[in-house]
């Protein structure tokens, strides 16, 4: 068997590197075009949000209907 050195003019390595360029030019382009969802808002559940802030569901419920917390409901889900 053969050893042979492979160099950055070998045509399989210049067609990975051709493939990570295209790849990486992609990648880019979305990342330009990325708009965060909720303009970055982290929004948690209920069980994330009473462990964080070591309180009971009930507190949170009451917390909203009080209108000291803010919070949306999507697909069901109440989420602060």
């Amino acid at each position: 068997m053969e050893e042979r050195i492979l160099t950055i003019n070998d045509e399989l390595i210049a067609g990975a590197l051709d493939s990570l360029r295209k790849a990486s030019r992609k990648a880019d382009a979305l990342m330009d075009s990325y708009k965060p969802v909720l303009h970055g808002e982290r929004l948690m559940t209920d069980g994330e949000l009473a462990t964080v802030l070591r309180v009971s569901p009930r507190a949170l419920r009451d917390y909203r209907n009080e209108g000291i917390l803010p919070y949306i409901r999507m697909k069901g889900n109440i989420l602060s």
